[in-house]
């Protein structure tokens, strides 16, 4: 079996797969092997954080496709290199929550074996949280600390990550840790588009040094991120059947925006004194109202203030608006575009985190007796200077006066939508319906994504489809 791409998804299917003894599993990977470590963990605070915010500085930052409106610009990418985005996030793992699963979106087959029971064991949720846990050598992914501001309960994060004895730098959890010798790795191997014969896969079509060749092999599992996806099936489909689409939709991120305001240590709120002391993010989970998550940090600047982070990272609805399509032509790969405005939907939500915002800003302003002020955001949505804004709070100089930030669509790199579990491309298996022998994990399969960040729910997804793959028999010829 070849899995296209060793991002964190690509990579845990093929562990889990390693584990099950379940034959010869092939990975490719488009960027080269340029270190298993978390950036976080190689590079100091200040060079790690410019990477972020900086795509130029990261060689291996990576824009498959051509943006055609606002989104999917700017720091929006994939980071093209053995371990992709497992090299690069910062370790938050929650599940999606019950309201974005139980509303018929997901086939409920797959919202039972996530949040139930698989198999007649622990659910997938469960599994994965408990593989962290174990990663990290702690107790839980979080201590249990919280804070109570505005009528919300903040609670640490559960993250996933190890801390430098200094504290200094961290990593987060990636599945290239440990890595079974059994699972070949092949990088700056770039998936072109799979070989089909009729409506079956016979292989996988390569470029590696400018020389093309194909892979001959029985199943493919494309897990190459939800734009490099979307392209292989399109041309998968087109080549099966000339009249298939060339163009999905239902392309989603999330709907992100904050702000961040400085407090004189003296007079800061008290809630948030041990926030800055802990350095740690406390998280309020997402309500079927709101369908956004908060998150709370506090830190000391340069000049001597406390200064409090506050942002809500909510659900992008799935629509016509976001999209993926590809232009058809006998050369591949076929070049590909991405639109990702808001809808009408989307919109209303912004609206609304804006209007909770400034509850939360006027209640830290109370606490502080401090005069606060209108909080002013970005009309269109998405801040164009994101990545200065992000840092303002280092260089507040005035108590209570605050600073707002939005990140435009893609920003946040949670893509997902285009392929979901249970639609008219794939189905609850993760199998491309008129492609035999192909599949798909990741986020692009999300029939809906919640508030939550995809990560646990891209290890859960990963360990059912392996258990899949090792119990349809032999995975490789």
């Amino acid at each position: 079996m070849i899995i296209v791409g060793a991002g964190l998804a690509g990579l845990a299917l093929a562990r889990r797969l390693a584990d099950s003894r379940a034959g010869r599993v092939l990975v490719i990977e488009s960027g080269p092997d340029a270190g298993r470590d978390h950036y976080r963990w190689v590079n100091d605070p200040q060079q790690a954080h410019t990477m972020w915010l900086d795509p130029t500085a990261d060689p291996h930052f990576w824009q498959p496709y051509q943006a055609t409106d606002s989104a999917y610009r700017g720091i929006a990418g994939l980071r093209r290199r053995l371990g992709g985005r497992s090299l690069y996030w910062g370790g938050v793992a929650v599940p999606i929550e019950p309201w974005a699963l139980d509303d018929g979106s997901w086939p409920r087959s797959v919202v039972d074996d996530l949040t139930v029971s698989w198999r007649g064991g622990q659910s997938l949720y469960h599994e994965a949280t408990e593989e962290l846990r174990q990663w990290t050598g702690t107790a839980a992914l979080s201590d249990g600390r919280a804070v109570d501001l505005g009528g919300h309960r903040f609670d640490e994060a559960p993250r996933a990550v190890r801390t430098s004895p200094d504290g200094q730098r961290w990593q987060a959890y990636s599945p290239l840790g440990d890595w079974p010798e059994s699972v070949e790795v092949v990088s700056d191997c770039h998936a072109v588009a799979v070989a089909t014969d009729q409506d079956r896969i016979t292989g996988l079509l390569v470029e590696e040094n400018g020389v093309r060749r194909v892979i001959a092999a029985p199943k493919i599992v494309l897990a190459a991120g939800t734009v490099e996806n979307s392209r292989l099936v399109l041309q998968a489909l087109h080549r099966a059947d000339s009249s298939g689409p060339v163009e999905l939709t239902g392309l989603v991120d999330k709907l992100a925006q904050g702000f961040v305001v400085a407090f004189d240590p003296a007079a800061a709120p008290k809630s948030m004194a041990a926030l800055a002391e802990s350095g740690g993010l406390f998280l309020s989970r997402a309500d079927a109202d709101l369908r956004s998550s908060l998150f709370l940090g506090a830190r000391m600047n340069e000049h001597g203030l406390m200064v409090v982070d506050c942002y809500c990272m909510g659900e992008q609805t799935r629509s016509a608006t976001g999209r993926v399509w590809c232009e058809p032509g006998a050369d591949l790969p076929w070049p590909t575009f991405v639109a990702g405005g808001l809808s009408e939907a989307d919109t209303r939500m912004t609206l609304d985190q804006q209007r909770e915002l400034q509850r939360l800003y006027e209640e830290l302003c109370g606490e502080a007796g401090v005069s606060g002020t209108r909080l002013h955001f970005d009309e269109p949505f998405g801040s164009e200077d994101l990545a200065e804004r992000l840092v303002i709070g280092d260089t507040l100089r005035v108590p209570g006066v605050p600073a707002t930030y939005s990140f435009p669509i893609g920003s946040e790199q949670h893509e997902a939508g285009t392929l979901p579990l249970g639609g008219a491309v794939v189905d609850e298996h993760a199998r491309v319906r008129s492609v035999d022998g192909l599949y798909v994990t990741g986020p692009a399969t999300f029939p809906r994504t919640g508030a939550a960040n995809p990560a646990l729910t891209i290890l859960a997804l990963s360990a059912r489809l392996a258990g899949e793959l090792a119990d349809s028999g032999s995975v490789s010829r």
